[in-house]
């Protein structure tokens, strides 16, 4: 029941972040307009991946339902904080990584494949739970 409620809590602030962010854009650089393509591209797919990653979590907080084997439960621990750590990832790429000269994305890059791998592994952890629930 903690980790749902940890990625409500996470989702929720995540949203609120896309929004604070879009004021961000709109108010300090007047809402991107005569930025070069590099920085203004960074800005928004950054904006546009926390409101990603965030609902990630709000949807995940909504039907997480932790499973009975121990292995497995140590596993979904182990997704879910690769997907709770998305927001706070690409929060800090939206403010660090956008004067990046090289368009490079380390923290970006790393907040999509936790995604990426969290996502699969909550995947395959709810079809092998779902086989041994059947078998019993």
């Amino acid at each position: 029941m903690r980790l749902r409620a940890a990625h409500l809590v996470i989702g929720v602030a995540g949203v609120l972040g896309f929004a604070l962010t879009g004021q961000y854009m709109l108010l300090v650089h007047a809402g991107l307009q005569g930025m070069p393509d590099g920085p203004r591209l960074f800005f928004r797919s950054a904006h546009i991946y926390l409101l990603w990653s965030s609902l990630l979590n709000l949807v995940l907080g909504c039907y997480y339902a932790p499973v009975r084997q121990r292995i497995l439960r140590h596993a979904q621990l182990l997704a879910s904080l690769a997907i709770a750590a998305g927001p706070f990832l690409l929060g800090t790429s939206f403010f660090v990584e956008q004067y990046n000269p090289g368009l490079l994305r380390p923290a970006g890059q790393v907040a999509v494949f936790l995604a990426f791998g969290g996502a699969l592994l909550h995947a395959a952890i709810a079809l092998v739970s779902r086989g041994t629930r059947s078998e019993n």
